[in-house]
């Protein structure tokens, strides 16, 4: 037997609205100050009615697999005022922006399918009775993550529990690069203000592009992202490579774009063995012993295209959403997180 839910499930159970917000609602108090704000809501009366709720085992698996109050209390920190009204839960808002970047959906789409699909609702932390938040509230908690420069230590929160887990293991490192379309056109060569005033000019085999790039770190093990970064389409790959390489890690792969003698004195003085693929100096050829090195790098190397084929074809992130490096700096980060929680799922099978 089904129980069907609509709009008039409250007049159906003579439900009190104002009832069910006093349980739902609670406080949560922080033990370093006296900062509260609503949290993961209490299931209500509905809630418990509800035992036949349509499952998704990815978002039950993930929110078993990772802890989720260490995020919650950075989130929170940026929520410091203790009077007026309280925020929207920052959790939950986080919760729909990983759904949000995992099936690339806009605002408004998002805001949608969470209040439609009840297993996203469930996975985000709202009851039944709970009010979604709207696109303009999502909109906001990323102002809210830039003007605290989360755009580039969101990962890190993840990736301090995947390393506690033991799934980072610093043994290798992949290295590797990415094209990403501009939000606008191209501009023209007499309108300078046009397009995106932080993107650039490249080309990659014969074709012009032009939006961002996106610069990757992975381990190799688990093929987990360590650090990514963002810059204009015609900044070369290898500018990055000192960048996103951690330092920590026993050795590195990266394609032939990042060979040159002194990224190879780099690699020596700081212990870390390099495997960069050779590339021939002009008028030489490659040795046989090196030729058949490239090769067996190569297998190694190509793994982080996994990263970038999910992001493409399942995330749709072949165009950047915004305008200008951060905001779509912490897109990318948003990207990052969620490859790495979908590993997680994976690999402890939770």
């Amino acid at each position: 037997m089904f129980l069907i839910i609509n709009h008039q499930i409250c007049a159906l159970f003579n439900y009190n609205k104002t009832s069910a917000k006093h349980i739902r609602t609670y406080r949560v108090i922080d033990s370093q100050r006296d900062m509260h704000t609503t949290t993961n809501p209490q299931l209500g009366l509905l809630d418990s009615l509800m035992t036949t709720i349509p499952a998704n085992d990815f978002l039950e698996r993930l929110e078993r697999a990772l802890d989720w109050k260490p995020i919650e209390r950075a989130l929170q920190a940026m929520y410091p005022a203790t009077t007026g009204r309280p925020p929207c839960p920052p959790l939950v808002l986080f919760k729909m922006s990983l759904l949000q970047h995992c099936y690339g959906l806009s605002d408004p789409q998002c805001e949608e399918l969470v209040a439609d699909r009840l297993s996203w609702r469930r996975f985000v932390g709202l009851g039944l009775q709970d009010k979604v938040p709207d696109e303009t509230t999502l909109v906001r908690f990323r102002q809210r993550l830039l003007e605290h420069g989360q755009q580039e230590k969101l990962l890190q929160l993840v990736n301090r529990q995947l390393q506690a887990k033991g799934l980072i293991l610093k043994t290798c490192t992949l290295v590797d690069a990415t094209l990403l379309q501009a939000a606008r056109r191209a501009p023209a060569q007499q309108d300078k203000e046009a397009g995106d005033g932080q993107a650039g000019y490249t080309v990659k085999q014969g074709q012009p592009h032009y939006g961002y790039k996106a610069h990757l770190a992975v381990d190799e093990s688990h093929t987990l992202i360590r650090q990514a970064t963002l810059t204009a389409a015609n900044v070369h790959d290898s500018q990055e490579f000192e960048t996103v390489v951690q330092g920590d890690e026993k050795m590195v792969v990266a394609d032939k774009a990042y060979w040159s003698q002194a990224r190879g004195q780099w690699c020596g003085e700081h212990g870390i063995a390099n495997g960069i693929l050779r590339k021939p100096s002009r008028g030489e050829k490659l040795t046989p012993a090196n030729l058949r090195m490239n090769t067996l790098l190569s297998a190694i190397r190509c793994k982080i295209e996994k990263v970038f084929g999910w992001w493409k074809r399942s995330a749709g992130y072949r165009r950047v959403r915004y305008v200008g490096r951060e905001p779509n700096r912490l897109e990318l980060e948003f990207k990052c997180v969620c490859w790495n929680l979908k590993r997680l799922v994976t690999l402890t099978g939770a």
